[in-house]
């Protein structure tokens, strides 16, 4: 399978989108694993470079422009639910303070879990470096009009003509974009016709057209997210086989040198803590609990089983109960 993936859809990860980090992480560990081809050109990651500060810049406007307290007229002061609307509204703000403030230091370390990730991705890939002849292909492409692409941005040229290049004939091409050039003015679901007669001429081969990576990933994906790292996969097999607490402790300092973890690797880590005394034990240490509530944490909503939750119960309370004791003045 041959996939490319466009800058617009690893931008949206600092944006507002329905995707999951797990479905991106899937689709890049797949060609380690050998069952796709994806292909990553120098246009998409430089325009994700150039474009990642400005994508975060709205979506914190919109963040601020939200509004979290009730205005409550003053004849319902009397009743019992306006001072806990009051409370709870207060209460409210501060936690998206906190939140904020923690999002902000990330960003300008550039240390989201989207960066972690992507930076992961881009250093591990083969990039496609734009070579002058590539340059001018794409160039004549938007001159003359041919799409992708709008006249002034070579962009999407570049890229089209590159995968022109780069994948064999008789091979289809699955594209990931929500850049409507790439889509039939008639039908936005399905792929430009001039495109797709041009790759149907070129490589002999059919081509795929998909808006989100959820969409592609319900078709091609049984659901279960691959490993992105063999290394951190050994380690999380060590943590469920950890015969000390001081074991227990290593592992979690070498695991938490990896910004991101999968659904699949946060199952078997709650599985270690469940199966494991070593490591359940001691799950509201500091060391641990940092590490499970950026490892784990974040798939929460997903992790349906009891024994995770109760883990989890415990791992937030901790984090809450730190966190209260360092800002005394927010319980005011």
């Amino acid at each position: 399978m041959h996939v490319f993936i466009d800058t617009n859809i690893l931008l949206n990860f600092y944006h507002y989108t329905s995707d999951e980090l797990d479905a991106l992480n899937s689709v890049f560990a797949s060609q380690d694993q050998g069952a796709a081809n994806v292909y990553l050109t120098d246009q998409v990651r430089d325009e994700f470079r150039r474009n990642r500060e400005s994508k975060i810049k709205d979506a914190l406007r919109r963040f601020r422009d939200v509004k979290v307290a009730a205005p409550l007229p003053s004849f319902m002061r009397g009743y019992e639910e306006y001072a806990e609307i009051r409370e709870l509204s207060n209460t409210l703000r501060h936690r998206l303070s906190s939140i904020l403030e923690k999002a902000n230091e990330d960003i300008k370390n550039k240390a989201l879990q989207a960066d972690s990730l992507i930076n992961d991705i881009f250093d591990r890939s083969e990039v496609i470096e734009t070579t002058g002849t590539l340059f001018q292909r794409a160039k004549m492409r938007m001159e003359i009009g041919n799409p992708p692409g709008k006249q002034g941005s070579l962009g999407d040229a570049i890229n089209w003509v590159t995968l022109l290049d780069a994948v064999p004939e008789n091979e289809p091409i699955h594209i990931i974009s929500e850049d409507g050039d790439f889509y039939s003015v008639l039908d936005d679901k399905v792929i430009n016709p001039f495109l797709e007669e041009e790759w149907r001429s070129s490589k002999n081969s059919g081509i795929r057209v998909y808006r989100t990576l959820s969409e592609f990933m319900t078709e091609h994906f049984d659901g279960v997210a691959l490993s992105f790292d063999q290394e951190k996969r050994a380690l999380i097999d060590d943590l469920a086989e950890s015969g000390s607490f001081a074991r227990t402790h290593s592992l979690i300092a070498r695991l938490n040198q990896y910004g991101y973890f999968s659904l699949e690797e946060a199952r078997l880590i709650l599985d270690a803590a469940a199966s494991n005394g070593q490591v359940g034990m001691i799950v509201t240490d500091y060391d641990v609990s940092d590490f499970l509530a950026k490892a784990v944490l974040p798939h929460r909503d997903n992790l349906h089983d009891a024994e995770y939750q109760g883990i989890l119960d415990d791992v937030a309370a901790e984090q809450a109960e730190r966190e209260d004791a360092l800002r005394p003045h927010e319980r005011k």
